[in-house]
């Protein structure tokens, strides 16, 4: 799709950068170990409590961990449900970092004392991210769960002291945001030293939530997230689920003290996989279950993630495909209609994304 005032050499430049972004080439995978969880949360989109039905074995999670690496993966992120209640979870760490792949797991934090701290970095593992959604009472509120964000915090500190590199990850709705700017400082203490933010999706236990933020809220969270990318120490920086594209979408996005970032589209299916606790492959863990590829149980990872007739909402992209005010915006060839999970949660489908930070900026101008 033609950009407006456009030049051709520039249409030309987009058309190869997207060629390039568009080409299958699988970085990062999450792995879903287990859907049970100690905790209840009412933001999960999940459903996530008890374990699965006939979840991958301990040996099936193996052979997973040899075909990411196989596929050529870098990064592999281990989550839930809770990671902590899979037995295997350490094995699985040092089989990763055995074949040279970034491992983290993604936490309640419940279950992880100083002893398992110490564990986990005996195991090799990169990097840890503690979930935490509020301050005291909202984020228990959330988690279902009185004293978890006491424990989260404990969980930080115990793997500061193990010397893990932690970060937080944040689901912003309408709990946490009137408490995000004084979250940082209590976050810098506990000893994070990372903080990411992702919206809240309409699925799972939150389907019908009141929390799940909508277009109305976009202004007031673009003004919050500016004043926080303020701070001089732990700003904290933009998901794929939140944007896209504002004038200053690199500075919100990016890493502090790391390497520039904008937003590039969705990369769910090119560089991006998840595959949950039963073995379904999907490009990302957060879209719905209409969009499972396959399952490693009936087809090798490796025939699911080369395939071309799969993950066509990503790698057969169409311009037309987009709608709403993604079909009309100045930075459509790039932004490709935004977060897609966000995008099938909150409308049903790809290319299309009303809770956007550009449409608020520019509505604000």
């Amino acid at each position: 799709m033609d950009q407006p005032g456009t030049s051709s050499a520039s249409q030309d430049v987009m058309a190869r950068a997207l060629k390039v972004l568009l080409t299958p080439n699988l970085t990062f995978a999450e792995v879903e170990l287990t859907t049970a969880c100690p905790c209840r949360c009412v933001t999960c989109g999940s459903n996530c409590g008890r374990a699965a039905d006939n979840e991958l074995s301990g040996p099936e999670l193996q052979s997973l961990v040899d075909d990411l690496h196989e596929l050529g993966c870098k990064r592999i992120a281990y989550l839930g449900g809770e990671p902590l209640c899979r037995p295997e979870l350490l094995a699985l760490i040092r089989q990763a970092r055995e074949r040279r792949m970034l491992v983290e797991i993604v936490t309640s934090g419940m279950g992880l004392d100083s002893a398992m701290a110490a564990k986990l970095k005996a195991a090799g593992i990169n990097s840890a991210t503690v979930s935490i959604d509020g301050l005291e009472a909202a984020h228990d509120m959330q988690r279902g769960v009185k004293g978890s964000f006491r424990r989260a915090l404990a969980a930080i500190a115990a793997l500061k002291a193990a010397k893990v590199p932690v970060g937080v990850n944040t689901q912003v709705n309408r709990a946490s945001m009137p408490e995000l700017e004084s979250m940082g400082d209590v976050l810098l203490e506990a000893g994070a030293i990372g903080w990411q933010l992702q919206t809240t999706f309409p699925m799972g236990r939150a389907a019908s939530s009141p929390l799940v933020v909508n277009p109305s809220d976009m202004p007031e969270l673009l003004a919050i997230l500016r004043r926080l990318a303020l701070r001089p120490k732990l700003a904290p920086h933009l998901s794929d689920a939140i944007g896209w594209w504002t004038s200053d979408d690199t500075r919100l996005r990016s890493t502090p003290g790391g390497l520039a970032r904008c937003w590039l589209g969705c990369v769910a299916g090119i560089q991006h996989m998840g595959v949950t606790s039963q073995g379904n492959v999907k490009g990302c863990l957060a879209l719905s279950d209409a969009y499972i590829e396959g399952n490693i149980r009936e087809q090798s990872l490796d025939r699911i993630w080369h395939d071309e007739q799969r993950f066509t909402y990503n790698r057969a992209y169409q311009a037309s495909s987009l709608s709403g005010s993604c079909s009309n915006c100045s930075q459509a060839t790039l932004c490709r209609g935004g977060c897609t999970a966000s995008s099938v949660a909150f409308h049903g489908k790809p290319g299309v994304n009303e809770n956007c930070l550009r449409l608020a900026e520019l509505r604000g101008k």
